[in-house]
């Protein structure tokens, strides 16, 4: 960077280089080429020593970037009392912390050749449609419920209709919103720009939790795939071994998540390509073996009995025991399409990592939704309509038996193996949508400010730290019954976003929307009605435990707010008191800039 003194410079330039005795070398921001400099006859190869003369100045550049206050002899005081004299920053508005970060952004200026300060690569649509649709979806891989407790023709139904009841309205919120203020916390910007900071907590917190408690299922269903295709269970394999091992994929998924979202969104994409093969094939050669009729066979008594016997859970909720009219049960059904069609909010964090936000953001949701849709709904249309197996049998995993069933045993192990790394995209998107949300709270002054640095691929490090620990620490964890609590708390948060929604738009039209939504306030009232009331029915199904754990989880995190509210009035109130008579902010003198 420049300003930095002349005799540190001269003393660095006029140093001999690793290949022998050079001409004082510029600094790399002067953009000299490769090879420019003068060196004297070297006994080398020629392309060694341009393969050592690029490492030599990568490693000048590094070397640079560590360079402390204290070695270049700079008071950052004098930096500032100088820039306050010409108004080039205004110290009453500014604490400590910002001080030090001017101060350092003037001794290192941000450098396109910086390996700390480089812009990192940017999203494209397509990457980006493809986080979304494993955000969301995945492939149909989890729609064995909702064939169980709602039978063919309330399956195929479920996932035709509700698309355009939760999936339609969420895409349009999150592109607008999302738009309209591009940051990494997503919702709870939403949230705390219309409600306050109390309500944007809340709804990063629930959301966060759910997120990120549910994301340590990935793994765990990654190993027993593999386990089901070695003709294997988990209780055949050592907890420590098991433990160790699930640690390890989390830790090295987690590595590959820190080196960029565009890296993510490049491997979800071959991903998809491989966990979405089996269904094509499956859809082309049980075409010819469809039986429309069975598309509209409906429950009966004798069929819901059997399909009840085969649900781990309590299917009849907590206020509404006796649900399961029509053949259908409906609390595992309806809270199945729910967690198969929602999340689409969480693309929210990634509207600031993508260029034009205004034009592909809106792309890259309407792709997320035809993705998700058409995965789920056309090898659902050909597995009911190709096999006439009982409702009953369609428990967790038994879409490989239905593909083994149309296109024989190979067909049948392809996809066990593309379920098993399709949880690998799916624990990719959760924990990049987790890390980002984390990054923008901390933005906010919600959690702690080491949470908001990002890496040089731009990544928010400790974000992913935070949330791979989670993974590790509940990989073994029981979900069966956790889901629909998670599921619940996310629901919450959810709804607060669609509240937000409404409220920005009357209260705050001056805000610039990129992308809107093409309908007036009234009608937007209208489209999101019927998402509001189907969401709030699926909490009202849920059972007495799930409402004590939701009760529990919410009082926590008020409790932690307020108690965060709290210490942070009181260490400002002895800040200032401290202050008192100070003219200019004490600036710490870190050492190496992150």
């Amino acid at each position: 960077g420049n300003n930095m003194p002349s005799k540190e410079v001269a003393a660095a330039d006029e140093s001999t280089g690793l290949l022998g005795t050079e001409e004082p070398r510029p600094r790399a921001d002067s953009f000299v080429a490769l090879g420019e400099q003068d060196r004297t006859p070297s006994m080398l190869p020629e392309f060694v020593l341009e393969v050592l003369t690029e490492a030599q100045e990568q490693l000048e550049d590094v070397a640079h970037d560590l360079i402390t206050y204290e070695e270049l002899d700079v008071d950052p005081t004098a930096i500032l009392e100088e820039a306050a004299e010409d108004g080039t920053v205004h110290l009453d508005d500014m604490d400590a912390e910002e001080t030090e970060e001017w101060v350092e952004q003037y001794i290192h200026p941000e450098d396109p050749h910086d390996p700390f300060t480089h812009t990192h690569e940017k999203l494209g649509v397509l990457p980006l449609a493809i986080i979304v649709f494993y955000n969301v979806s995945g492939g149909p891989f989890g729609v064995e419920t909702s064939v169980r407790a709602g039978g063919n023709f309330f399956a195929l139904l479920g996932f035709l209709v509700m698309p355009f009841l939760w999936s339609m309205q969420e895409a349009l919120m999150t592109a607008e919103l999302g738009t309209a203020y591009p940051e990494a916390s997503g919702g709870v910007a939403w949230v705390e720009e219309a409600f306050g900071p109390t309500a944007g907590w809340m709804s990063g917190y629930l959301g966060w939790i759910a997120g990120a408690t549910d994301n340590a299922i990935y793994p765990v269903l990654f190993l027993d795939y593999l386990l089901s295709a070695m003709h294997m269970g988990p209780e055949q394999v050592n907890p420590i071994l098991r433990f160790v091992s699930l640690s390890t994929a989390s830790i090295l998924l987690g590595y590959v998540n820190w080196k960029g979202l565009p890296l993510v969104g490049k491997m979800s994409t071959w991903i998809c390509l491989i966990a979405m093969s089996p269904f094509a094939i499956m859809m082309i050669l049980g075409a010819p073996q469809v039986d429309t009729r069975r598309w509209f066979q409906m429950g009966n008594g004798d069929d819901i009995q059997q399909a009840e016997a085969a649900t781990d859970d309590d299917v009849g909720g907590g206020f509404f025991p006796g649900a399961n009219a029509y053949g259908v049960l409906w609390r595992p059904f309806l809270n199945n399409l729910f967690w198969n069609l929602n999340s689409f909010d969480a693309a929210g964090s990634f509207a600031g990592e993508i260029e034009t936000p205004g034009s592909l953001f809106p792309r890259a949701m309407l792709w997320g939704v035809i993705m998700v849709v058409a995965g789920y709904f056309l090898p659902l249309l050909v597995a009911v309509g190709a096999t006439d197996f009982d409702r009953s049998q369609w428990t967790d995993g038994f879409l490989a038996q239905v593909a083994a069933d149309i296109g024989g045993p190979w067909l049948g192990a392809w996809t066990v193996f593309a379920a098993a790394i399709s949880n690998i995209a799916l624990f990719q998107a959760e924990l990049s949508a987790d890390a980002f949300q984390l990054m923008g709270m901390a933005d906010r002054g919600h959690i702690p400010k080491i949470f908001s640095k990002r890496s040089q691929h731009g990544t928010p490090t400790n974000g992913i730290i935070a949330g791979v620990a989670v993974i590790v620490v509940m990989g073994t964890s029981d979900f069966d019954q956790l889901i629909e609590m998670l599921n619940f708390n996310y629901a919450i948060a959810l709804l607060m976003e669609y509240c937000a929604f409404i409220k920005l738009r009357i209260y705050q039209p001056q805000v610039e929307r990129p992308y809107r939504i093409p309908l007036n306030t009234v009608g937007c009232v209208i489209l999101f009605t019927p998402t509001f009331l189907v969401t709030i029915l699926v909490l009202g199904l849920s059972t007495y435990t799930t409402f004590i754990f939701v009760f529990c989880t919410n009082v926590v995190g008020f409790l932690v707010f307020y108690g965060k509210t709290r210490s942070e009035a009181t260490r400002d109130e002895e800040e200032e008191k401290s202050t008192t008579g100070e003219t200019t902010p004490t600036v710490p003198m870190t050492s190496i800039p992150e």
